[in-house]
Order: structure tokens, then C-alpha cells, then sequence
């Protein structure tokens, strides 16, 4: 009998030790960026697509994989140095953020400055460490890449549709002509009757004042219609 109950009470001790460690496991706290550091999920800005502009912030998102924190609580992120090839005078942000209470997100904003870049691409790299509220998380998804430039490139929002239909191909001296006489640098954010009275007013534009191409003879011209 003194046996019988010695194995009943040996298991209970197991299976409350048990449970413990279920319960520190269920416990831990993983941070990961949103996005996989592999250069097609970059996060990339060229300053050429803002004239004038001589900062931008822009966001990167974290997660959270595990239990919701109860209240603000803090998580570290470094520059990684040896894939860092932008200087520390060209971003800013905070090392340490805060991750809110009850979300499986956050937001980390950063500043990236027009500064030394002219015909220059750099790339920021920053980490999640690990501190006594968080460990990192997926390995591929632990560093986020943003990558920022003063290299004049065709923006996204130019699409096939915008070619065809609006401004037909893009070159760097048409695209500053168009940013400069309407002050628009996304025209995606507009419905489509009024992205063609922009295009039309800005036809009428480029004829009216003789805008050629960048060989100086040929009249810039563009579909819209």
C-alpha cells in the first residue's frame, strides 16, 4: 500500500513539473520582422521619387509569436554593422521600442536622410536581440533590409497601365518635368478620371512650353487622351 501510494505521489510530482515546463515554453516571447531579409522583400526608397525632399520615415513591421504582453514592454534592436554600408548620419531611430500590450504587431519608424547619396544606393540592416522579454524568431525573418538611394529609377506606382494609358514610358527628365509642373509624386493615389485630367493638363503642358526629351530635339510627348 506505502508503495502504491509512493508511485501515485512520484507521478504527481512529475506531472506538475510537467506542466511547469509546458507553462515556461508556452511563456516565451518571439519577435520577428514581417518580412524575410532576402533582397526581393527589401524594404527600398529612392529620394529621386520625392524632389526636394530631403528626409523620409518609413515603417517595418514586427510580430509577435507567442503570448500577448499584458503592458508596454521593451524589446533592443541593433545595426548590424558588417551588413550596414549606410552611415549613422544617413537614418535614425530608436534602439529600443515597445512592444504594446495585447497586439501581435508593432511598428518600428525610421528616418532615412538625403545625405551623401547623390548616384549612391546604401543599405541598413537592423536586428531583434534578445533581452529578458524577447528572443528573436524566425531566423530568416530576424533582420530587416532597407535599402535607399538618390539613383534615378522608374517608381513602382509606373506601372504598364500608367505607360499606356497616361505618360507612356518613363525617363528621369519626363518624370521631373511631371513632378515639377504638378506636384504629384504617387499617381496612384487618384481615381482614374482624375489621374487623366492631371495627364492632360500636363500633355497641354509639355506642348505648350516646347519640353523636348534629353537629346534637346525631340518633343516630349505622352498618351493620354
Amino acid at each position: 500500500m506505502k508503495t502504491f501510494i509512493f508511485l501515485i505521489f512520484s507521478f504527481i510530482i512529475l506531472w506538475a513539473c510537467s506542466e511547469d515546463k509546458t507553462y515556461e515554453y508556452k511563456s516565451v516571447k518571439y519577435l520577428h520582422f514581417s518580412k524575410p531579409e532576402v533582397p526581393d522583400s527589401a524594404t527600398v526608397l529612392s529620394f529621386t521619387h520625392y524632389p526636394g525632399v530631403t528626409e523620409k520615415e518609413i515603417a517595418v513591421e514586427v510580430l509577435l509569436a507567442g503570448d500577448l504582453v499584458s503592458r508596454p514592454t521593451p524589446y533592443q534592436l541593433k545595426v548590424d554593422a558588417d551588413s550596414t554600408t549606410a552611415n549613422a548620419e544617413q537614418y535614425s531611430f530608436d534602439l529600443i521600442q515597445e512592444f504594446p500590450a495585447n497586439q501581435i504587431k508593432d511598428t518600428v519608424y525610421i528616418k532615412l536622410f538625403n545625405k551623401e547619396l547623390e548616384g549612391k544606393e546604401v543599405t541598413l540592416y537592423i536586428r531583434i536581440v534578445e533581452n529578458e522579454n524577447f528572443t528573436p524568431g524566425l531566423k530568416a525573418n530576424q533582420a530587416a533590409r532597407i535599402i535607399f538611394n538618390n539613383i534615378s529609377s522608374k517608381p513602382d506606382w509606373w506601372d504598364e497601365e500608367v505607360e499606356t494609358l497616361f505618360l507612356g514610358e518613363w525617363s528621369a527628365k519626363k518624370y521631373s518635368e511631371f513632378v515639377s509642373f504638378t506636384k504629384i509624386t504617387d499617381l496612384s493615389e487618384y481615381e482614374f478620371t482624375v489621374r487623366r485630367k492631371i495627364c492632360l493638363e500636363f500633355k497641354k503642358y509639355l506642348k505648350d512650353e516646347g519640353i523636348t526629351e534629353e537629346d534637346g530635339v525631340t518633343p516630349m510627348e505622352i498618351p493620354a487622351n
